[in-house]
């Protein structure tokens, strides 16, 4: 690969979390001169970068597009490791639209590729994301043995980044099993590193959980102030699917303490941001609590039409579990 063209590439790279559409831009002009080149491995990167600052912003129908071009690229002609990142990213974007019989095919399909196709980094991401398909199908248990699983190879490769990675997961799945002083003590320990390495999203979600966890132990005020901070991150760098997650904690903070009118204020705004997004996960959540805001209010519709609504959110998503790809995921521990 040419060295204007390697530099435009890392550039991207480099960028695309915290400044999207300066990483999108720089990414289009790699595509360009890849192109021009005939360099089909700097082609794939370009589509995959350039589909990556999509789903930052946002825009995961488009993402999803884009990924499905490059991965299309990459069977025609193999490009080594840039497969394997494209395989990755195309299971986070299905992850976050609902699809997770999708995604499981790609983070399948990651950990199934031959060392030469895959960087060890982009292996560790896909035992990551099997993790996170299991938290979203409600198996906490198994979703916190593959994030540990995911910890430990990190350590091994010595990548702060994706231990890091491994860790807010870890902490996130201790949530859910009510295990919060050690889900605290993961996020203090991550937090420092998350900082040197400058990674605001990180940072963001590091608060967001901090008031997930100070919310469920009834420290409202601590949990909102800790929210407001992962808030502001968020939109100061347009974490569009952060800004949405952290809207949802604050909603169900002010409905703790009965604030109502904020509440829908900020499950609305949430709301058009995740059906932006297509993100059904999120909408499910919203609409839970939006049918919470409609009994307090007794509101008989909304209270109807909310309830259905996260209903058949919540089965559809659930529905891939019968899958039998999925009770195969602890198999992959062993991998």
């Amino acid at each position: 690969m040419n060295d204007d063209l390697a530099h435009l590439l890392l550039q991207a790279s480099q960028l695309v979390r915290c400044q999207s559409t300066e990483a999108m831009a720089l990414a289009q002009q790699a595509r360009a001169l890849a192109q021009q080149r005939g360099d089909m491995h700097a082609l794939v990167r370009s589509l995959t970068l350039y589909a990556h600052g999509l789903f930052m912003l946002g825009k995961s129908g488009e993402a999803q597009r884009t990924l499905l071009e490059a991965i299309e690229l990459g069977e025609l002609e193999p490009v080594a490791a840039a497969q394997g990142e494209t395989l990755q990213l195309a299971a986070r974007v299905a992850y976050t639209l609902g699809e997770y019989e999708r995604a499981g095919d790609h983070w399948y399909a990651c950990i199934a590729l031959a060392a030469d196709r895959i960087t060890p980094s982009q292996r560790i991401l896909a035992h990551i994301g099997l993790g996170q398909l299991c938290y979203a199908q409600e198996q906490y248990a198994l979703a916190l043995a593959h994030h540990r699983k995911a910890a430990k190879l990190a350590e091994e490769c010595d990548d702060p980044h994706l231990d890091s990675t491994s860790m807010i997961n870890v902490a996130a799945d201790l949530i859910q099993l009510t295990r919060y002083d050690e889900a605290t003590a993961a996020l203090k320990q991550t937090l420092p590193q998350v900082r040197a390495e400058q990674n605001y999203q990180f940072e963001a979600e590091i608060f967001s959980l901090f008031g997930e966890i100070r919310l469920r132990l009834g420290d409202h005020e601590a949990a909102r102030m800790s929210l407001m901070v992962a808030l502001k991150i968020n939109r100061l760098h347009i974490n569009t699917w952060g800004e949405a997650s952290v809207l949802l904690r604050l909603a169900r903070c002010s409905l703790a303490v009965d604030e109502l009118e904020i509440a829908l204020e900020q499950l609305a705004r949430a709301h058009t941001l995740a059906d932006g997004m297509g993100s059904l996960p999120l909408l499910a959540q919203i609409h839970a609590s939006l049918a919470e805001v409609a009994e307090r209010t007794a509101d008989a519709e909304a209270i109807a039409y909310h309830h259905a609504r996260h209903q058949q959110l919540r089965q559809q998503l659930l529905a891939q579990s019968c899958s039998g790809r999925f009770a195969t995921l602890e198999l992959r521990l062993s991998d």
